[in-house]
C-alpha cells in the first residue's frame, strides 16, 4: 500500500540516486566491481541489443543480492515478450525454499490499477458515472464526504485521511480482519484535509471506498466481480485476491530485516488492504494483464485514456504518469512512463510500463529492504540507453582500516561503521548502519570514490570522513535524503551510552495560545518533502505529506511533543523573534526545516520552491 522504507510514521523524505563524482587516477578499477562495470559501461549511452541485455541486467542485480537487500523476481519484456525474466533469493526462509518466476507476491497497491479498472468497467456498463457522489453508492459515509465524487477517489484528489497512516495501523489495524466499512470508519470522524479537486494527497482509504462502490453497483463482492470479469477473461490463473487461510501453491513468505537479522514480516489480513492492495500475482500474469490495458481487450479507447490521462498532479486512474530519462528542466522531454509500486509488510512491488518504449519492467520482492523502484527505474536506463554506471575504485587496506568505529550523528543517534571484504591487500569497501530509538535498518554496503568518501552501490548516500593530516579520522559526513548529517567519531563505549540513553519523558505545560498562528506555515524537511503547520481552536496541528495531522502538544512556548508518535518539534527565531524554521527531533536526530515563503509572497515568486511535490512515484 505505502511503499516507503521507514515506518508510515516517519517523517524521512524519499532517496534517490546519487550522481557519481570524479576519482584520482591514482586508485585502480576496483576488482570486485571490474565484471560488473566492464558488463555495464560498454555502450552505456546506446540502446541494449536484446541478446545483450540479461546478462547485462544480471550482472547491475547481482550487487543487491550479494547485500542480502534483495530477493524476488525481475522481468523486463520488449514489446510483450520478455528479455529478462529471472528469480534471486528465497520465498520461504525457514525451510530454505527459492524463489521461481511461479512464485506468488502479494502486490500491495498494483491492485488499485484492477480496481480503477473495475470502476472504468462499470461506467462503460452505464452502471455508474465517474463523476457520481460517493455517498450515492455508500451512503453510510458522513454528509461532510458529500463533495467526493468517484473521479476524486480514483485520482486521489478526495481531502480524505489515509487510514494506513494512522499510528496504530501496522500494529493492531492491519493484523486482524475488518470489513471495508469498518476500514473507513477510522477516519469518518477526521475532517477533509481540502476541498475535494483541490489538489492530490495520496490516500488508501479513497480506493477502500471504491471496492465499496464496485460491490454496490454489480452486485457481487469485490473478489468476484475482478474475477469474474477481468481476471477470468484475460486468463490471468495466477493473479487473485489473497486470503491467508487458502492454501496458495508457491506463495512467498514475507521479511523484513531488524537489528541485522532477518524476521518475519509483521502479520497483515488481506481485508484490512481490501480493494487499495490485497491481490497476489506473478510477473507472468502481470505482464500480461499489462499488454491486456495495451489494447483494446479489456476496455475501450476512451477508458484508455482516461485511465492514462496526467491531470497535473502526476496521478490518473490507478497509475501514476510521468516523463523519466528527459533533459533537466524540459518537463516535456523523455520518455512516458506509467506505473505503480506496491507495499505491504514484508513485500515491495513495481510495475513500470513505457508505452511509447514498448518496454515493460516488473519487480516482485518478499524483503521490505528491497530497493525495487531504484532497480526497475535502472533496468529501464540500461536498456534504453540510459545508465551510467559508476566507476570504482579499490583502495588498500591500511587506508580502509582507517574508517572502522562508531560516529554520532545526533543526540542519540550512531552511525557505525565496518570493514567489508578484507584480504589480499585490496579491501573492497566498508558498510555503516545507523542506529537509533525507531530506526530498523541493515548494514548498507559503500565502495570508495577516493580515498575519503565512498558511495552506497545500492541507496542514496555518501560516507565522507574528516581526518587529521596523518589520515586519521575524526568524524564523518553523512549525505542522505538531500543532506548532509555531521558528526564525530566516539568510543564504543560512548556509542552504546548513547543508544542506551532513555527517551526524555515528555509533560504537556500551559501556554499562551495567542501566539500559536506565527507558528503557523509551511516547513522544509527536504527538497519535495515538507511539514505543514496550523492551528485551529486554539491547537497547533502539522502534517506530513500523505499522512494524517498530528496534534502538537506544548512543553514550552517554542517546544512542542507529538503524543502519536515519539518525535518532538522546536521552533526557531531570529534576533527580532519571528520565527525562521523548525527542528524535528526523531529516531535520535535533529533534522532543521526552514521556513518556507507564504504562497504569492515576493519570495515565492523567484523560482520553484523547496518543498515542492515530491516525484508522485514513491507513494503507493
Amino acid at each position: 500500500m505505502s511503499q516507503t522504507s521507514v515506518s508510515q510514521t516517519s517523517w524521512r523524505p524519499e532517496c534517490r540516486w546519487p550522481s557519481a563524482r570524479p576519482h584520482r587516477a591514482l586508485f585502480c578499477l576496483a576488482v570486485w566491481l571490474a565484471a560488473l562495470l566492464a558488463v555495464l559501461t560498454h555502450g552505456a549511452l546506446a540502446p541494449v541489443r536484446a541478446e545483450d541485455f540479461a546478462e547485462r541486467a544480471h550482472a547491475f542485480v547481482t550487487p543487491y543480492i550479494e547485500a542480502g537487500l534483495f530477493s524476488g523476481v525481475i522481468l523486463v519484456a520488449k514489446d510483450g515478450q520478455p528479455v529478462f525474466r529471472r528469480a534471486y533469493g528465497l520465498a520461504d526462509r525457514e525451510w530454505e525454499i527459492p524463489n521461481t518466476p511461479q512464485t506468488h507476491f502479494r502486490i500491495g497497491s498494483l491492485t488499485k490499477a484492477f480496481t480503477a479498472t473495475a470502476v472504468l468497467k462499470l461506467a462503460e456498463a452505464g452502471r455508474l458515472e465517474l463523476d457520481d457522489s460517493v455517498r450515492r453508492w455508500v451512503p453510510t459515509v458522513p454528509e461532510a464526504w458529500a463533495g467526493v465524487s468517484l473521479r476524486h477517489l480514483l485520482q486521489h484528489r478526495s481531502g480524505i485521511i489515509n487510514f494506513t497512516a494512522l499510528p496504530n495501523y501496522y500494529d493492531q489495524i492491519a493484523r486482524v480482519d475488518h470489513t471495508p466499512a469498518q476500514i473507513v470508519a477510522l477516519t469518518a470522524d477526521d475532517p477533509l484535509l481540502f476541498p475535494p479537486g483541490e489538489r492530490f494527497e495520496y490516500s488508501n482509504t479513497n480506493y477502500v471506498l471504491l471496492g465499496m462502490v464496485i460491490e454496490a453497483a454489480s452486485g457481487r463482492s469485490y473478489e468476484a466481480y475482478l474475477r469474474e470479469t477481468i481476471l477470468a477473461p484475460l486468463g490471468l490463473k495466477q493473479t487473485g485476491y489473497d486470503d491467508l487461510t487458502a492454501i496458495l501453491p508457491r506463495r512467498a513468505a514475507g521479511y523484513r530485516r531488524g537489528r541485522a537479522q532477518w524476521r518475519n514480516a509483521v502479520p497483515m489480513a488481506a481485508s484490512s488492504a481490501y480493494a487499495a492492495g490485497a491481490l497476489y500475482s506473478t510477473v507472468d500474469d502481470l505482464l500480461a494483464w499489462d499488454e491486456a490495458l495495451a489494447g483494446p481487450r479489456l476496455l475501450s479507447e476512451a477508458s484508455r485514456t482516461a485511465m492514462f490521462a496526467d491531470n497535473g498532479t502526476g496521478y490518473a486512474l490507478g497509475w501514476f504518469v510521468s516523463r523519466v530519462f528527459g533533459k533537466p528542466g524540459d518537463r516535456s522531454s523523455g520518455h512516458r512512463l506509467v506505473g505503480h509500486a506496491g507495499s505491504i509488510p514484508g513485500f515491495l512491488s513495481i510495475n513500470d510500463v513505457y508505452p511509447d518504449d514498448r518496454l515493460t519492467v516488473i519487480v516482485l520482492s518478499n524483503t521490505e529492504t528491497a530497493p525495487a523502484q531504484k532497480i526497475a527505474r535502472d533496468l529501464a536506463a540500461l536498456h534504453l540507453g540510459h545508465y551510467e554506471a559508476p566507476e570504482a575504485i579499490v583502495l588498500e587496506d591500511v587506508i580502509l582500516d582507517r574508517y572502522p568505529g562508531t560516529y554520532r550523528l545526533g543526540p542519540r543517534a550512531v552511525l557505525t561503521v565496518a570493514r567489508e571484504g578484507k584480504g589480499k591487500g585490496l579491501g573492497k569497501g566498508l558498510t555503516a548502519r545507523l542506529d537509533g530509538p525507531g530506526l530498523r535498518e541493515p548494514a548498507f554496503p559503500f565502495v570508495p570514490e577516493s580515498d575519503r568518501t565512498f558511495v552506497s552501490p545500492v541507496a542514496d548516500m555518501r560516507l565522507t570522513f574528516e581526518t587529521e593530516p596523518d589520515g586519521t579520522p575524526t568524524g564523518v559526513i553523512l549525505h542522505r535524503d538531500h543532506r548532509d548529517r555531521t558528526g564525530p567519531r566516539v568510543s564504543e563505549a560512548e556509542a552504546i551510552a548513547v543508544l542506551a540513553e532513555p527517551p526524555r519523558e515528555h509533560r504537556e505545560v500551559a501556554i499562551d495560545r495567542s501566539g500559536l498562528p506565527a507558528l503557523a506555515g509551511r516547513y522544509a524537511l527536504a527538497p519535495g518533502s515538507e511539514i505543514a503547520v496550523s492551528v485551529e481552536d486554539g491547537r497547533l496541528f502539522a502534517q506530513a505529506p500523505r499522512q494524517p495531522r498530528n496534534e502538537l502538544v506544548p512543553e514550552g512556548e517554542r517546544a512542542f511533543f507529538l503524543r502519536t508518535l515519539d518525535a518532538q518539534i522546536t521552533f526557531t527565531t531570529d534576533d527580532t523573534g519571528r520565527i525562521t524554521g523548525l527542528i524535528l527531533h526523531q529516531n535520535g536526530l535533529e533534522t532543521e526545516a526552514p521556513r518556507l515563503p507564504e504562497e504569492g509572497s515576493p519570495a515565492s515568486r523567484l523560482g520553484p520552491r523547496a518543498g515542492s511535490p515530491p516525484n508522485p512515484k514513491g507513494s503507493n
